[in-house]
């Protein structure tokens, strides 16, 4: 379901919005702010795992490849 907004923009903003036809305003932005979400969520999963790597111990190459194949043994996907 589709929501009307008020919000904001500033000159630069609005100067790109404006050249825009009518009908494909909404799409730009929804896609846009789709695109925004979609980097933001990354970005944050990135840290998220920077800061478990720097928490955890490490681990040696041999013992990851070992997991990986009893996983495959077991049906694991």
């Amino acid at each position: 379901m589709a929501k009307r907004v008020n919000f904001m923009l500033d000159d630069d903003s609005w100067r790109v919005i404006e050249r825009l036809p009518r009908g494909t305003r909404s799409r730009a932005v929804n896609a846009a702010i789709r695109n925004w979400a979609g980097t933001s969520m990354r970005q944050d999963a990135a840290a998220r795992m920077d800061a478990l790597r720097a928490r955890l111990p490490a681990v040696r190459t041999d013992r990851i490849v070992e997991w990986i194949r009893e996983g495959r043994e077991q049906g694991l996907p």
